[in-house]
């Protein structure tokens, strides 16, 4: 992989943070100041949805800055370079199997179907892109700088 290809796929990392930012303000202003019911059990849920959607853009933007960073200031080995770009992959992944129900429920009114099952593989991915970004920079600072 050339660096340019690094660039478009931590450019799309990034883009896709801000996607899961946006998610995380609109679900943030779909809570109402009085909850039905009483009890806010509902508004304490989509709460806590909000975090988790800020979260995976803190993680998803910092595994696109990782890429950028090694990969331009360093010069590191193949397999450093590869788990970092497999790391802002899942990232992206991650916020476009969470995210994209959701958003995509929202902009139709309908309901997405199977939405257990996508957010556990989004969350899956949201664990892959760590470690592999992880293993990336401790590759990279064992093995040093490629010859």
């Amino acid at each position: 992989m050339n660096i340019s290809r690094h660039g478009t796929v931590a450019v799309v990392t990034a883009l896709l943070g801000g996607v899961s930012f946006a998610t995380a303000a609109l679900l943030f202003t779909s809570i109402p100041d009085t909850p039905p019911g009483g009890d806010g059990f509902a508004a304490g849920l989509t709460g806590i949805f909000v975090i988790v959607f800020a979260l995976i853009g803190v993680l998803t933007l910092g595994e696109a800055g990782l890429l950028v960073l090694v990969t331009s200031l360093w010069n590191p080995a193949e397999q450093s370079r590869r788990l970092l770009t497999t790391g802002a992959v899942a990232g992206s992944l991650s916020v476009v199997l969470l995210a994209g129900p959701i958003l995509v429920g929202r902009l139709s009114g309908m309901l997405v179907t199977g939405f257990a099952w996508i957010t556990s593989v989004g969350l899956l991915f949201v664990q892959v892109g760590i470690v592999c970004s992880g293993l990336g920079i401790v590759f990279r600072v064992v093995n040093g700088p490629r010859a």
